[in-house]
């Protein structure tokens, strides 16, 4: 999938010998897979059967909670991060899985059919969530500070997030093999960059 590529350059150009080592390179590099599978599901999706962008949507939260805990699991400190007086970049990326996991559920069949009088008013609400979700997403990582130290690099992620999300791009079937694929890659290179080059 290109846009694991495309944010992998952006993360990458500027300084790609930032290194947190080996654990956190790799939780980081997951993180942004999930960030680009969350972007890319922002592009609409050709309707019907076998609903390809919902089962994408599954594999990209279950990489979110991997992301999540792989440091809440492996790292002390990121448990101390989510008590009451935290970063809020630790807060926003916590709202950003609740409402991936929110959007998830509320989605599935029958279900929506029962919470939702129609097509048009789930898909509504679907895209406010699906936004206030990238937002919490791209506020998480931007001021975080890791990995993005200049201006341009946030810049060119939103920018990238927004053409998705609002431009006028062509309907994309999302494809689970590509995206694990692609991200499989992309997290490999995130930390041979930074591991084997030092």
């Amino acid at each position: 999938m290109l846009l694991a590529g495309l944010i992998l350059a952006v993360a990458a150009l500027a300084d790609p010998w930032r290194a947190g080592g080996a654990f956190w390179d790799f939780g980081n590099a997951i993180g942004f897979v999930a960030l680009a599978g969350l972007i890319f599901q922002m592009i609409p999706a050709p309707r019907g059967p076998p609903r390809p962008h919902e089962r994408l949507g599954y594999w990209v939260l279950g990489v979110t909670l991997l992301h999540a805990f792989w440091f809440l699991a492996g790292d002390a400190a990121a448990r101390f991060y989510l008590l009451p007086g935290g970063p809020l970049h630790m807060w926003l990326g916590l709202a950003a899985v609740l409402l991936l996991a929110g959007l998830s559920i509320l989605a599935r069949m029958p279900d929506r059919l029962r919470l939702h009088p129609s097509y048009r008013h789930f898909r509504k609400l679907h895209r406010h969530l699906a936004l206030a979700c990238l937002a919490a997403a791209l506020l998480h990582v931007l001021l975080s500070g890791f990995y993005l130290p200049h201006g341009w690099q946030g810049a060119g992620l939103v920018a990238l997030a927004l053409i998705c999300a609002f431009g006028r791009l062509r309907p994309q079937v999302a494809a689970v093999p590509a995206y694990l694929m692609a991200g499989g890659a992309t997290v490999a290179l995130f930390v041979l960059i930074r591991e084997v080059a030092l």
